[in-house]
């Protein structure tokens, strides 16, 4: 073969391979879109035919007479660049069979979606407009829902071709879901019920926690009610209820809540979980990180409206990326350190954190879009709920609890603002009927400045009671708000921890303690610096008397060497030792015979 044949045979292959691959083409983009009655619902899928304008649109007059040369063959899962201004026109094929109903609907379920409209032409020769979208209030939608939903009238049999034109600020594959008016019809009941049950349980929440502060007239239950409130604003709005019900004559701020609410939503979360999980307690600086990154929700959502929608879209993933990942690890953390509450906020948080997680990988394109993913963040926040009414009963009862007791204790010490020694040592007394009569666990602290004596000859009483004041202080740093403390002594201080059942639980924080008091305190001249040493007792472990047990804590400190290397001390049970034999032999007398089985 020569090089001449050989090239011509190169080149007629070629050829058809190319005319094999526009024919496959051109039958795809001519394949139609069969309406049936063995199909009442269907999702479009397949190839579209599709034709992007940018700038300006150049309407449905021009856009009809346009040939089908002009649209392209794009499959139905594809990620549409809907970006820059961008205008996006679908045309649809649909033949209707001789036994399909004459009334069918297509719907998108994306409320987030900037602005649909689908064209039917009339019998005029013009064309029919249905609009949706952000953009367009939803009072002047044709037909108002959560998400676009047009109307498709086949009067007669045949091929029917409708446009449909899109826009939007970022991409987005496009569900193109197709039913009969009566299927859709039950789809909208049972979605309406699914959402009618949610916001019912919404409501309860926000109720509760509204009687809650009504009663008790307390800033913390007034936050706790807004959280409940911009929960539901956040749902309401991922599901498209706020732009059909709260404000669907305001096309700008449904547009802006899409962007808005969910930040401000997982910023609330994360000063909510802080403040309901005692983070402060066991970790200050993650506390403090955590409560700067909930306020910077708040410039966030506002720069929102300031910004590009694109770049602004870039700023919130990051957000709410990272917003769930320090949820859940803060609860996690409290969860260990056995704070019941946090219990309760991690099996709510994680399941959201999940559902909140893929739907920025879909942002990020990172895995493929799935419009199903806002039911799952639905879902979620469903499971959420009653977890949550759980943890903030928890809460609530204990610090109800907590409050009860300082009513019940009028008088504290006039130094410290700490219990008096006498109404301690009821506390004490509490503490260990409740772990001998329920099982409750709790441990019983004293804490001894074993360098007090000597800070007051060397400085004078005036340093002695600052020190006294500054251990008060770092005393609080290691105790929840339900926790009670005294001060027994002139330096010896008692506190009470309950729901503690971990030995390694409370050294850490009584390490903690004594770590503190090694920094030199603020405003003394020389540097002074506060020694603890620390007795302690678990009563799951032990269960000393009532009336003895501060004495035997007592006894523990004084045993401890003022140059030891472990100031942490925890009291023991007893050890006894089994009764000598001879002991047995005397009780029984002389004899030494067991006794013998009677006679059948």
């Amino acid at each position: 073969m020569t090089a001449g044949t050989a090239l011509r045979s190169w080149f007629t292959g070629c050829l058809l391979l190319c005319w094999v691959c526009v024919g496959a083409a051109h039958a795809q983009i001519n394949a139609l879109i069969l309406l049936d009655s063995a199909h009442p619902s269907l999702q479009i899928g397949g190839t579209l035919e599709v034709l992007t304008e940018s700038g300006p649109s150049a309407g449905i007059d021009t856009i009809s007479k346009k040939s089908r040369a002009s649209f392209s063959p794009l499959p139905a899962d594809h990620q549409f660049g809907l970006r820059d201004e961008r205008t996006l026109w679908i045309r649809l094929r649909l033949q209707r069979d001789a036994g399909a109903p004459a009334d069918w609907t297509l719907h998108l379920p994306l409320p987030y979606l900037d602005y649909a409209a689908l064209y039917q032409p009339n019998a005029k020769g013009g064309w029919n407009r249905q609009l949706a979208g952000d953009t367009t209030a939803v009072a002047q939608w044709d037909h108002p829902s959560l998400y676009p939903d047009f109307a498709i009238t086949l009067p007669e049999q045949g091929v029917h071709e409708v446009y449909l034109e899109v826009r939007n600020f970022k991409s987005a594959m496009l569900p193109l879901r197709l039913a009969t008016k009566s299927v859709r019809d039950r789809q909208q009941e049972l979605e309406n019920l699914g959402l009618g049950t949610l916001m019912g349980m919404l409501l309860m929440l926000v109720g509760g926690c509204a009687i809650h502060y009504l009663q008790s007239r307390s800033a913390v239950d007034g936050w706790y009610t807004g959280y409940a409130v911009l929960v539901s604003l956040v749902t309401t709005n991922a599901t498209g209820l706020s732009g059909m019900w709260l404000w669907p004559t305001s096309p700008l701020w449904s547009n802006y809540a899409h962007m808005a609410l969910p930040v401000l939503g997982v910023g609330g979360t994360l000063l909510f979980v802080r403040h309901l999980s005692s983070l402060d307690v066991g970790y200050p600086r993650l506390a403090k990180g955590l409560y700067a990154c909930g306020l910077a929700s708040m410039p966030i959502a506002l720069l929102t409206a300031a910004i590009d929608r694109q770049i602004a879209d870039y700023f919130n993933s990051v957000y709410l990326t990272a917003g769930p990942i320090l949820t859940v690890m803060c609860t996690a953390l409290t969860w260990r350190r056995g704070y019941a509450v946090s219990k309760w906020l991690f099996m709510a948080y994680v399941p959201q954190a999940l559902a909140v997680l893929v739907l920025v990988a879909q942002m990020w394109h990172l895995i493929p879009d799935w419009w199903q993913t806002r039911y799952m963040l639905v879902l979620a926040i469903a499971i959420t709920v009653p977890l949550l009414q759980q943890a903030l009963h928890t809460r609530i009862r204990e610090r109800r609890e907590a409050e009860e007791r300082a009513k019940a204790l009028p008088t504290q010490d006039a130094l410290t603002g700490l219990l008096t020694a006498p109404l301690l040592q009821q506390q004490v007394a509490h503490a260990v009927n409740r772990a001998r009569h329920d099982g409750e666990p709790s441990a019983i602290v004293l804490v001894d400045v074993v360098n007090f004596k000597f800070l007051r000859e060397s400085y004078g009483d005036a340093v002695a009671e600052q020190c006294l004041l500054r251990a008060a202080v770092k005393l609080h740093r290691v105790l929840r708000d339900v926790d009670p403390a005294g001060r027994l002594d002139t330096a010896r201080f008692g506190l009470v921890l309950d729901g503690v059942t971990d030995r390694q639980v409370l050294t850490e924080r009584m390490v903690r303690l004594i770590a503190s008091g090694l920094i030199p305190l603020p405003g003394l001249k020389p540097e002074v610096t506060l020694q603890f040493h620390v007795a302690c007792v678990l009563l799951h472990e032990v269960i000393p008397s009532a009336d003895s047990i501060l004495e035997e804590l007592g006894n523990v400190l004084e045993g401890i060497s003022p140059r030891t290397r472990r100031p942490i001390r925890f009291l023991e049970a007893p050890h006894t030792e089994p009764a000598p034999l001879s002991s047995l032999h005397s009780r029984h007398g002389a004899s030494s015979e067991m006794p013998t089985q009677p006679n059948a």
